[in-house]
């Protein structure tokens, strides 16, 4: 009754019918040799009993074990004990207990079972198998194990001539540089690519990666991942749309909405377009790129530009952040415009270049060149090199001035504290009697000046040589008359917090 309750359960998963079986007279199942024979009947069916060291064949199919039971008229084996299925010389099937229809040639193999073909071994608790089409299935979890990696899963289905294996639920790709966990993965063992769906993790010993669909070629070490995609490196974080990442070499791409975070540095880069090298510490964001320092005294400095490069230290290269072309800064208390930037992490400097514009408070600060330096993270000197000049608005179209050919100046707070003019120095300052009426206007020309400044207006000027002076009455003042050489008011292009929100 047992055994005839299998043919019943084979005959439901199968579709077996009596017709279709006569049919398939031509590839009945041989019986090639076994110790014991006996013929029987079971609830009418011929049934033949096979027992110790049995051996059977159907065309290019060859089974052994250690007991069988063989429906004639069915085309059907049910087997028992070191179960040995051997399909040509691509396929090894073993296991403890097999139901084989003969006219489908599909296997139900189940109690500790392997499949083996040149590529990989699998092991499960129960494989469906078809022969004819090279198909397998198992719904148990299975251990499935190349020369490079390891894979577990509870589901999965595989296709040996495609080389191609689908898996479900609790998905754990081992290699012996990283952990791969998804929710779905397909795998190709000849190509060594998988490709994953749903929410998956790489975690290596140097960097990790979370994305929720991609594909990873585990022979070349390539990969491509999209959806909420994360790379985690020793010091950076990279997140984007999509990316593309080669491991042996380092590099990586990023596209739109990209976010890297160096920690290190504490930069945060933003932008569309992203190009990673790690082994010579090169990295650039473009289109509509922006940058975040983050200061020591828990200030951030906001940066805009059309391209920006990190670099990390590498041989005599150092550690820079360079932004070219329509650069604008924020801090809160200071503020910049130009066309290309370089910070120098190594000795605290940040370099402006082609026509510079920096605010500080009330001031306007113009030069051909612009550098500054932070001390302990935070905004510390300044030197304008060739054709120095600092505005002051004083009221409506009055303006105060300081002019030479270089300047040097020291901040506190993000405020100017003390300038000292290098050459060619020139000053116009708007003496006030009150806060509404001016006494007159003071024009200085002098060798090297000093000034010294509170709350972002000038206190002291000191002078080094003897000064030439002047001093115009208040009914003398026409503001479009005292005006040094390069004087402009750009204060519309001064950068506000607005411009650079994420």
């Amino acid at each position: 009754m047992r055994n005839l309750s299998f043919y019943f359960i084979l005959s439901f998963l199968f579709g077996l019918n009596q017709t279709h079986l006569l049919a398939q007279a031509s590839q009945k199942v041989e019986i090639l040799s076994a110790k014991n024979f006996e013929y029987i009947k079971l609830q009418d069916k011929n049934v033949s009993k096979l027992i110790g060291n049995v051996k059977l064949k159907q065309q290019d199919t060859y089974m052994d074990c250690d007991s069988a039971l063989i429906y004639e008229a069915e085309n059907l084996v049910e087997a028992f004990s070191n179960v040995r299925i051997k399909y040509r010389d691509s396929v090894t099937i073993t296991g403890n207990y097999l139901i084989y229809d003969g006219a489908t040639k599909k296997a139900l193999i189940s109690k500790s079972v392997t499949l083996e073909d040149k590529n990989m071994l699998l092991s499960t608790e129960q494989l469906d198998y078809d022969l004819n089409n090279q198909y397998g299935y198992y719904a148990n979890g299975a251990t499935i194990t190349t020369k490079e990696n390891k894979l577990t899963s509870k589901l999965g289905y595989f296709y040996a001539r495609k080389n191609e294996f689908f898996f479900k639920e609790q998905v754990v790709l081992t290699n012996a540089d990283y952990t791969m966990t998804s929710d779905t993965l397909m795998y190709n063992t000849k190509t060594k690519t998988a490709y994953f769906f749903g929410s998956t993790k790489i975690i290596g010993e140097k960097e990790s990666i979370f994305c929720e669909n991609g594909w990873y070629n585990t022979a070349k070490d390539q990969s491509q991942f999209s959806n909420n995609a994360v790379l985690i490196s020793e010091r950076k974080v990279l997140m984007a749309d999509s990316l593309y990442y080669d491991r042996k070499l380092q590099l990586g791409k990023a596209y739109r909405n990209i976010h890297i975070y160096d920690s290190i540095q504490k930069i945060h880069l933003f932008g569309q377009y992203g190009y990673s090298n790690e082994k010579i510490g090169v990295t650039q964001v473009s289109h509509k790129s922006k940058a975040i320092k983050l200061m020591d005294e828990g200030d951030s400095l906001f940066l805009y530009a059309d391209t920006i490069f990190m670099t990390q230290k590498y041989k005599k290269q150092k550690e820079t952040l360079r932004l070219f072309h329509k650069v604008k800064i924020f801090k809160s208390d200071l503020q910049a415009v130009c066309d290309s930037l370089v910070y120098v992490r190594d000795d605290s400097t940040i370099w402006m270049f082609r026509q510079p514009i920096m605010w500080s408070g009330l001031n306007q600060i113009t030069s051909d060149t612009i550098s500054f330096f932070l001390n302990a993270g935070k905004l510390d000197s300044f030197n304008l090199m060739a054709n120095a000049l600092i505005i002051s608005k004083v009221k409506g179209a009055h303006f105060d001035q300081i002019r030479g050919r270089n300047m040097k100046g020291q901040l506190d707070s993000g405020r100017i504290e003390f300038v000292r003019v290098l050459g060619n120095a020139q000053s116009i300052h708007y003496e006030k009697e009150d806060s509404i009426n001016f006494i007159g206007v003071n024009e200085i020309d002098c060798s090297y000046m000093n000034f010294i400044f509170e709350k972002g207006q000038i206190k002291k000027a000191v002078f080094e040589t003897a000064p030439t002076a002047t001093m115009h009455p208040p009914d003398a003042i026409k503001p479009e008359d005292f005006r040094l050489k390069g004087f402009k008011w750009h204060e519309y292009k001064r950068p506000q917090r607005l411009n650079f929100q994420y």
